[in-house]
């Protein structure tokens, strides 16, 4: 650390191209610039990462972004409610990376160098949206830049991230039990009062921290024992008298679902939401079972599958591969029930099931074709 600290100079650098893109995940959520480095200093930010967690040791069953991930922290969830911590109170940091200071969280990682945490943990971005050669040169002790940031791309963003959202639930009452995942906040209590106290310390924190001002979006309040349930990090838990039985979050892939047609700057996004969700599907097959039944998960499985399908490059990797998950479900069904499946009702977003022109007829019967499922009499009259 003392070598990498030494070379932080102005006479040390390298230039790189550092490619810069606004993107929007998926057509319901919000816009967002990523950074993409370049291998040195890619290299660089791995390193200062490995360095924090050493420096830093987090407790554990609390911060789940690096260690153990969703799965964890679901099963952490499930844990705390079994010992009557059924009240939670969910935070989100509102625009995490682009407000962090960095003369702040240059103070929260001392002995770290503050040169490191400036040009290898922050970065100096030019205009967002464009791809340039942007030097990588640290700069001495000076005062920040007015454009310094912790950029979300950079390898060792969510080790400094993840260490500031600890330091910033480190003072939380011992009568609750709080979780963090990325920029996701999570408070469990077995009363409302008890929550409410924390949630109050938890903002009154985050508008003071020194990393800050840090502002959070409007809580979400939930019981996990009571109807609704809880929904956290992409998943809905219901009790079941006793635990809690997670499934996907069929609300937030409904967004999805309900763009068929999609712009080129939304599918890449879109077909990465498909993707997540299909990953947390089979995750989720695997630990926990949806009382609605296996059917029923087999026919959610194919309505994403369908989605990809439908969107993805012809004969690209994805499309034959969601191809041939549709047409097994498609088989499946067929050998349960002695009929096929209404492919339409797997794409409900178009309500004239008679339409006979454009993609999404084309898209029916090219899966109804690899089936040999003969056509229908309205389609022979065609």
């Amino acid at each position: 650390m003392r070598e990498l600290a030494a070379r932080m100079t102005a006479t040390y650098h390298f230039a790189e191209y550092v490619r810069t893109t606004t993107v929007q995940p998926a057509p319901h959520k919000r816009r967002r610039t990523t950074f993409d480095f370049g291998p040195g200093k890619h290299a660089l930010q791995t390193m200062v990462a490995d360095v924090i967690r050493a420096m830093f040791p987090l407790p554990s069953g609390r911060h789940f972004t690096l260690e153990g991930g969703v799965k964890a922290a679901l099963m952490a969830v499930n844990e705390h409610a079994q010992h009557g911590f059924i009240h939670g109170i969910e935070r989100d940091i509102d625009q995490f990376y682009p407000s962090v200071d960095l003369q702040g969280l240059a103070t929260l990682l001392r002995p770290l160098p503050g040169s490191v945490v400036r040009n290898v943990i922050g970065y100096r971005h030019g205009d967002t949206g464009l791809t340039a050669m942007h030097s990588t040169e640290a700069i001495d002790d000076a005062p920040l830049p007015p454009r310094g940031m912790l950029a979300q791309g950079s390898a060792a963003s969510p080790a400094a991230a993840e260490l500031l959202v600890a330091d910033l639930l480190e003072a939380m009452p011992g009568d609750v039990r709080v979780m963090s995942y990325a920029d996701n906040i999570l408070i469990l209590g077995e009363t409302i009062s008890s929550i409410e106290t924390a949630d109050a310390i938890l903002v009154g924190r985050a508008s003071e921290h020194q990393c800050g001002p840090l502002g959070l979006k409007p809580r979400k309040e939930c019981l996990i024992t009571g109807p609704s349930g809880i929904n956290f990090l992409g998943h809905d838990g219901y009790w079941n008298g006793s635990r809690i039985q997670w499934m996907p979050d069929t609300a937030a892939t409904n967004h999805i679902l309900q763009a068929i047609e999609l712009s080129t700057n939304e599918r890449e996004g879109a077909l990465d939401q498909v993707r997540n969700a299909i990953q947390r599907l089979r995750h989720w097959q695997r630990g926990y079972v949806w009382e609605d039944g296996q059917e029923e998960t087999e026919r959610f499985s194919a309505q994403l599958w369908a989605k990809l399908a439908f969107n993805a490059p012809h004969l690209s990797r994805e499309y034959i591969l969601a191809i041939r998950s549709v047409t097994n479900y498609f088989q499946r069904h067929h050998s349960r029930h002695g009929e096929y499946p209404d492919l339409a009702d797997l794409l409900p977003d178009f309500a004239d099931a008679n339409e006979r022109r454009g993609k999404r007829p084309a898209f029916i019967r090219d899966i109804e074709n690899r089936l040999g499922i003969p056509l229908r009499p309205s389609e022979t009259e065609a």
